[in-house]
């Protein structure tokens, strides 16, 4: 089995309302130049990582949904129902690099839930271990709060997600106390959680959560019941894929070259993953510096706009993770090519898609 490097790793740290993060729509003065706009229409629905930084699974989740879609011919991708879709919670497993003489086609080798991790990678490894969670399995709505205002929603949500790694870390140190006084420990936080939170597993599995020795495998137990690994509750990609990145592993791209290959994929009738920093302001100079600002998204349209003084601007469409919401407040997507191309610093495989094998 060959194996492929990816050397972007795209963390995220919770989006806080009302900022652009580089994703800008242009104004209404520019009007789209005839023929020249290319668009995937038939994609997953647009879903929400609410407030945890799994940006790279959802977008790896994303792609593989479509990706079946394609496979299969069907004809409303979002209408596809949770029994035949991927789990980002479970994607989220997979974005390790294994040890060099590991099985990497064997799930049990990818233990533990990664909060930031590589959308590639991810994909990669997804794809070789081949079975995959169904959402309707593992539902990301266990963690998600349904408060209407999103900024409430997403103070409840932090609240929760510290609640967990507090209680965790709490655990671990009660039992180094005594072992019972852990054990009494975790009872009462699994009954806790089963009344606060809509999680699946039940408090036998919560209790061994806790005894998990990282975060990472707890959240895993947490989120992931067992019978997730039933057969009947996995699926895999239909097809054969291979993964594709812009540009060139230690390579820099331009400008110009990035939108040439956007567009070539898109003709292709493939969406793109973008790997970009979410810094807002702008300040460093690099992916590596970016850290925890670090995001990922899916590209799904591109379009050329002019206005009266024939000034032009290269538009992309993206499919963001922050949720329905935040694609209707921003023209379903639709944002200035070169300010979001700019923060990906033009480096080595910041865009990656799937591509059917002949």
């Amino acid at each position: 089995m060959r194996r492929i490097v990816f050397v972007l790793v795209t963390l995220f740290s919770s989006a806080s309302f009302g900022s652009n993060y580089g994703l800008i729509p242009i104004s209404s003065e520019y009007k789209v130049v005839a023929n020249s706009q290319i668009q995937i229409a038939n994609m997953p629905r647009v879903r929400s990582q609410d407030s945890i930084g799994l940006c790279y699974a959802f977008v790896a989740a994303t792609l593989f949904d479509e990706a079946n879609c394609a496979a299969k011919k069907t004809m409303d991708c979002a209408s596809v129902p949770d029994q035949e879709k991927v789990s980002p919670l479970d994607m989220a497993r997979f974005s390790k690099n294994l040890p060099e003489n590991a099985d990497i086609t064997d799930r049990y080798n990818y233990e533990g839930l990664d909060i930031g991790g590589s959308e590639q990678m991810a994909l990669y490894n997804a794809i070789n271990s081949r079975y995959l969670v169904k959402e309707s399995c593992a539902p990301f709505d266990q963690v998600a709060n349904k408060v209407p205002d999103a900024a409430e929603a997403q103070k409840l949500e932090l609240a929760m997600w510290t609640k967990l790694e507090n209680s965790f870390k709490a655990y671990k140190k009660k039992v180094k106390e005594c072992a019972g006084c852990g054990l009494e420990y975790a009872t009462a936080k699994a009954d806790q959680f089963k009344k606060e939170y809509k999680l699946k597993a039940s408090n036998e599995e919560i209790l061994e959560a806790f005894a998990q020795d990282t975060y990472g495998k707890f959240l895993d137990r947490l989120l992931i019941p067992d019978d997730c690994l039933d057969l009947k509750n996995q699926f895999a990609l239909q097809g054969d894929w291979d993964i594709e990145t812009f540009p060139e592993r230690n390579k820099k791209g331009t400008y110009d070259s990035m939108i040439s290959k956007i567009k070539e994929v898109l003709g292709q009738k493939r969406p793109l993953a973008l790997g970009f920093c979410a810094q807002e302001p702008l300040k460093v100079k690099s992916n590596e510096a970016c850290g925890e600002f670090g995001h990922a998204l899916v590209i799904k349209g591109y379009r050329k706009v002019c206005n009266q003084k024939n000034q032009c601007r290269d538009v992309l469409q993206v499919q963001n993770s922050w949720g329905e919401s935040w694609q209707r407040a921003n023209d379903d997507g639709w944002v200035d090519a070169k300010e979001l191309l700019k923060r990906t610093f033009y480096a080595s495989q910041s865009l990656s898609w799937l591509k059917q094998k002949q």
